[in-house]
């Protein structure tokens, strides 16, 4: 009786170190198909990064068509408005919109060789208060060009004095301007074009009211005459990609345009952000592009966490941590302080999610 208890114990030792060792062979086969999937996955953005980089804002644009109440011509829509009300200010269309694009009008009132500074400066006499805009026509001519990708004239007109006047009154606030689809209850819905403060813009998909689906987003930057180089930098920040909940959310790209004549020599810019993104946040790891003066471009790449870029060592004598690599040489870093290191993402955007 002994022998056929202890016989059946060992069989049953038996199959259960059988049920084990194929377990574990199954969670190694599966961690290896997952592992080399991710190898591959991130060999395949390494290989793409500088097409995806060169061409993911004119796509977009195109795609789309793929970084800030109704209104009748009459009314006189002022900034500092009450930001807890529907923060779309719908602009209608106007069936009898002059022939003439409002491109082609500027430059016949303004003649030729008159103006004397570059599209990012101020004139010393500028008053935008008044200026004269016309939010159904502008609204309607932007958002022409960006269905037909043509960014070019979106940034000729971003540039003219009626588009940063109409921004300016917006100032203080994250009420914007909307031209688009809307639902039953005229919230944007579908795809439109939208104007905020700061001479930003997002043309895109929307969904009950906010940025939702695939669009983007643009700041056109503008400065003083007498500003330093070194404070004129940027000429436009954009982000492309994915949104939800107003923000940036999912797979994107971020991206920065700079004033050439201002860039130190030898300096790298990080120019391009490429990867996943949340609530607006960099969120996971991330492709950058560095690029010089001279047009050479460097490789990089980091791991985030809500913002916050996961060390790849420790301090140094300035307390600072290195958190992104160079791709082609893997003891060339990127370094930051754990108080700079928070936040990071597609800062400057005006959202109402942010509030």
């Amino acid at each position: 009786m002994k022998d056929s208890s202890n016989k059946a114990k060992l069989i049953t030792i038996g199959i259960a170190a059988v049920l084990i060792v194929i377990i574990c062979g199954i969670s190694l086969l599966v961690h290896e198909i997952d592992r080399q999937e991710r190898l591959d996955t991130s060999s395949k953005l390494q290989t793409d990064i500088m097409e995806y980089a060169n061409s993911t804002q004119d796509k977009n644009a195109q795609d789309i068509g793929g970084s800030e109440v109704k209104e009748t011509q009459k009314e006189n829509v002022t900034g500092n408005e009450d930001v807890s009300e529907e923060p779309a200010v719908v602009v209608e269309e106007d069936k009898n919109l002059p022939k003439e694009s409002i491109i082609d009008e500027e430059q016949t009132a303004g003649g030729e060789g008159e103006k004397t500074t570059a599209k990012w400066q101020k004139e010393v006499s500028e008053n935008l208060s008044t200026v004269e805009i016309d939010m159904s026509r502008q609204m309607s001519e932007m958002k022409g060009y960006w269905e037909d990708g043509n960014m070019k004239a979106v940034e000729d007109l971003a540039y003219l004095p009626r588009y940063r006047a109409a921004s300016q009154k917006l100032t203080g606030s994250v009420k914007y301007y909307y031209f688009g689809d809307t639902d039953e209850n005229n919230r944007p819905n579908g795809k439109g074009l939208a104007l905020y403060a700061d001479n930003q813009y997002y043309y895109g998909e929307w969904k009950n009211g906010v940025r939702s689906g695939s669009g983007m987003w643009i700041k056109y930057y503008v400065y003083d005459q007498n500003v330093k180089a070194k404070d004129s930098l940027y000429l436009q920040h954009s982000y492309s990609g994915n949104w939800g909940n107003d923000l940036p959310n999912g797979d994107g790209a971020e991206h920065y345009d700079f004033i050439k004549e201002n860039m130190e020599v030898n300096v790298g810019y990080n120019s391009n952000f490429i990867g996943n993104f949340k609530d607006g946040l960099y969120d996971g790891e991330i492709y950058i592009t560095n690029y010089y003066k001279d047009n050479n471009t460097k490789e990089w790449s980091g791991t985030a966490k809500n913002g916050v870029w996961q060390s790849l060592g420790q301090k140094d004598k300035k307390g600072q941590y290195p958190v992104i690599v160079e791709l082609t040489n893997k003891d060339n870093y990127q370094w930051m302080t754990e108080k700079e290191n928070v936040n990071q993402g597609v800062n400057g955007l005006i959202s109402a999610a942010k509030q």
